[in-house]
C-alpha cells in the first residue's frame, strides 16, 4: 500500500528510471487542465448549476457511488464508471489529462478497459491504492487539494524518457529516429521519393553506356538489353531490401527488444505493491459500490493480438491460455504484451521469466506471438456493455484517440488508396466500429481527443507537446462531462432494450 506519497516518489527515484524529484513540469500540466476546469464551470451557466465545491452532483453521472474519506478526513459520496480508453502510442499522456479532469470532477472508476496506451493507463489506474484520495496533493503546497491517481501517473509521464524504450542503437537507430519524427512530414518523404528516381534514372542510364551501338547492337536490341538487365536489376535490389529488413527486424520482427519498457513497467507495479496477477485482482476489488443491484466484480481487460492463433485476447482475464500459473504472473507481461507495436517492438512470447515466484506449477502452455492489441481491436468498449436486459447502474465512459470513418467521409470520391485503405480498417476496426454503430446510446459515451496535430509515433517528443496532448485530453473530458446526463443516458438504455424486444 502506498502510505505515504513522498516516500513513494523517493523509492521511485531510487531506481532512477521512473521519476525527477522536480514538480514543476507535472504542476504546469495540472494547471493547465485546472484552469480549463474552471473556466468551464464558470463561463457555462448549465453546467456549473451541476457544479458543487468542485465536483459534479452524482446523481448526473450514474446510480452507483462509492464512499470515500477524502484529505481532510471527511466521507464524500462519489459517482462509479466504467471507463475504456483507446491506444494510440504517444497519444495517451492525452488520456491523462481525461482522466485527471474525470477524477477532479469527483468521478471514481469500477472497471477499466483499454489497449495498447490505454491499456497501460488502464492497468497503472488499476494498481494504485484508493487510499491516494486520503492524501493531500504534493504538488500544490496549501494541503487543501485531495490526490487524485491520474496526477501521480502525470507527473511520472512528464518526467519520463521515452525514447529510452526504442533501445535500438547505431545506424538503424538513427533512421527510426528520423522515421518516426518525421512520418507525417513532406521533408522526409519527398527526399526518399526523389532518391528512388534517381536510382532508378541510374540505373537505366548505366545500361545505355554498357549496351551501346559500338558494340554491334543495333538500336531495338540495345532497348531490349536495357529493359530486361534493368528490371531484373530492379528485382535484385528489392530482393536486397528485403533480406536488409529481415537482418534489422530480427527472429521477433521488431526493431527494439521491448526489454526497457518491460523493466519500467514491472518496476513501477512493484513500487505499487503489485508483484502478480493476485495483487492485481486485490487490488481491484477495493473499491466498494453502493448500489440497489447486483453488480459484478472489477474487471481489468487489457486487449492483445495473438499471431499465432489469428485471435484477441483479453487479459488476464485469459491469461490461463497461455500460462499455467497466471495468478503468479507479473502483470507486466500483461502491458509488455498490448504495446507490442508490430515491426516497432518484438513480439512478445510466454515465457518462464514472466513469473513473479519460482514454483513446480509455473510452466507455458501455448508459445503464442503477442503483438499489439489495436490490430483487432484498439477500443474495447463492448466489453462493458450489459446484455442481460436490465439497465445498468453506471455507464461506461470511452475515450478515443482518433477518429472513425464517418459516413459523410465514406461518400466522398472513391480512389484506388481510399479503397485500399478502407480495405484494411474494415479488418483491423471491425470489433469496435461494429459495436459503435450498433448502439446509438454510446454517443452520450463516447469522446474523442483532438491528437491531429501531434504525431503517434514521436517517442521523442518535447515536453510542450506533452502538455498539448494533456490539454487536449482535459478538453474532452470536460466535452463528455458537459453532453451526459445520466437519466438521458437511461432511458435512451431503455429505448434500445424496447426496440430489441420488438424484433
Amino acid at each position: 500500500m502506498m502510505k505515504n506519497i513522498k516516500t513513494f516518489f523517493e523509492r521511485a527515484m531510487h531506481y532512477k528510471i521512473i521519476v525527477s524529484n522536480k514538480l514543476d513540469k507535472t504542476k504546469e500540466m495540472l494547471e493547465l487542465a485546472d484552469n480549463l476546469w474552471e473556466k468551464a464551470t464558470r463561463e457555462d451557466f448549465k453546467f456549473k448549476s451541476c457544479i458543487k465545491d468542485g465536483v459534479i452532483n452524482p446523481d448526473r453521472i450514474s446510480e452507483a457511488s462509492i464512499k470515500e474519506v477524502d484529505h481532510l478526513g471527511e466521507i464524500q459520496e462519489r459517482p462509479v464508471v466504467d471507463l475504456v480508453q483507446q491506444g494510440g502510442g504517444m497519444f495517451g499522456i492525452a488520456l491523462l489529462g481525461y482522466t485527471y479532469i474525470m477524477e477532479k470532477a469527483g468521478i471514481r472508476f469500477h472497471s477499466y478497459g483499454g489497449t495498447s496506451a490505454g491499456a497501460i493507463n488502464a492497468a497503472f489506474l488499476a494498481a494504485i491504492p484508493n487510499e491516494v484520495y486520503q492524501k493531500p496533493s504534493i504538488f500544490f503546497e496549501n494541503g487543501k487539494r485531495q490526490t487524485t491517481k491520474s496526477e501521480l501517473l502525470t507527473h511520472i509521464i512528464a518526467n519520463m524518457d521515452f525514447k529510452s524504450f526504442m533501445d535500438r542503437k547505431g545506424v538503424v537507430g538513427y533512421f527510426q529516429e528520423l522515421l518516426f519524427k518525421n512520418i507525417k512530414s513532406w521533408k522526409l518523404w519527398f527526399p526518399l521519393l526523389l532518391l528512388s528516381l534517381m536510382f532508378l534514372a541510374g540505373l537505366y542510364f548505366s545500361l545505355s553506356l554498357v549496351f551501346n551501338i559500338e558494340n554491334g547492337l543495333t538500336g531495338m536490341e540495345i532497348r531490349f538489353f536495357d529493359f530486361i538487365i534493368g528490371t531484373l536489376n530492379v528485382f535484385a535490389f528489392l530482393l536486397f531490401c528485403y533480406f536488409i529488413i529481415l537482418k534489422i527486424l530480427g527472429p521477433n520482427y521488431g526493431i527494439n527488444t521491448g526489454n526497457i519498457y518491460y523493466r519500467w513497467a514491472d518496476t513501477l507495479m512493484h513500487l505499487l505493491g503489485v508483484d502478480t496477477t493476485e495483487d492485481l485482482h486485490r487490488r481491484l476489488k477495493q473499491t466498494k459500490i453502493i448500489s440497489d443491484k447486483n453488480l459484478s466484480n472489477p474487471r481489468l481487460v487489457l486487449i492483445t493480438a495473438n499471431l499465432t492463433h489469428n485471435k484477441v485476447v483479453k487479459l488476464p482475464e485469459e491469461a490461463s491460455f497461455y500460462w499455467a500459473n497466471p495468478m503468479n504472473l507479473r502483470p507486466a507481461a500483461y502491458l509488455r504484451a498490448t504495446m507490442s507495436l508490430p515491426f516497432i517492438f518484438h513480439v512478445l512470447v510466454p515465457k518462464g521469466e514472466h513469473y513473479d515466484k519460482i514454483e513446480e506449477t509455473n510452466r507455458i502452455i501455448t508459445m503464442a506471438k503477442f503483438v499489439d492489441g489495436g490490430m483487432l481491436s484498439n477500443f474495447p468498449i463492448r466489453e462493458f456493455h450489459r446484455t442481460d436486459g436490465e439497465p445498468p447502474s453506471f455507464p461506461t465512459f470511452g475515450v478515443l484517440l482518433s477518429s472513425r470513418e464517418s459516413v459523410e467521409n465514406s461518400r466522398n470520391k472513391q480512389t484506388f488508396w481510399r479503397y485500399v485503405a478502407s480495405y484494411l480498417k474494415t479488418f483491423r476496426n471491425f470489433y469496435d466500429n461494429d459495436f459503435l454503430l450498433r448502439n446509438e446510446e454510446t454517443k452520450y459515451l463516447v469522446e474523442l481527443v483532438n491528437t491531429t496535430e501531434f504525431n503517434w509515433l514521436d517517442f521523442w517528443m518535447e515536453d510542450e507537446e506533452k502538455k498539448g496532448l494533456f490539454e487536449e485530453g482535459a478538453k474532452a473530458a470536460i466535452a463528455q462531462l458537459k453532453k451526459f446526463n445520466w437519466n438521458d443516458y437511461k432511458q435512451e438504455r431503455l429505448n434500445e432494450e424496447q426496440k430489441i424486444q420488438f424484433k
